[in-house]
């Protein structure tokens, strides 16, 4: 790079080097995606955005859905509470996920053209590695909780 355009690209940076840094507070304006599961058709992404609620000063989760064209990005679930692992029933019709909603973590079945939403279990402990039957059959399996070797359950109907 020459010595002139080195101190240009120098000049322009400044501001950016004369901001403001990173104070704690900063934490509350971030946000961040993660779980992001590609629909069986490809053309949405259901995946999970976090913020941080400075009211209760802790991380909020709720689902969105962002076409793959980059065209619409929207809210699936929404409010004081965290919604994780968003599944794709094999005809992508429906979307599973874990919420604490209630308050414990429960299994959530989505009906993607009407937008209705159902809870699915009632069960004491959190839900963990939840797949949908790839047979097509009505069936949504849960593994056992891994953090204990306890199951759960192994399937729930619906």
């Amino acid at each position: 790079m020459k010595p002139c355009a080195f101190a240009l690209a120098m000049l322009a940076a400044l501001p950016a080097l004369a901001a403001e840094p990173f104070e704690p507070i900063d934490v509350f304006s971030l946000q961040y995606a993660t779980d992001p599961e590609l629909s069986p058709d490809g053309k949405a992404v259901a995946y999970v955005r976090t913020v941080m609620d400075i009211k209760s000063d802790r991380s909020l989760g709720n689902l969105w859905l962002a076409a793959t064209d980059g065209k619409s990005n929207r809210p699936l679930t929404s409010g004081p509470h965290n919604a994780r692992s968003p599944v794709w029933s094999p005809d992508g019709k429906k979307l599973l996920y874990i919420a604490n909603d209630d308050g414990s973590n429960q299994l959530y079945l989505r009906w993607m053209d009407s937008g209705q939403t159902a809870r699915l279990t009632n069960l004491t402990q959190s839900p963990g590695n939840i797949s949908f039957s790839p047979d097509k059959i009505k069936d949504i399996h849960l593994l056992s909780n891994p953090r204990s070797s306890s199951r759960i359950a192994s399937t729930v109907r619906y």
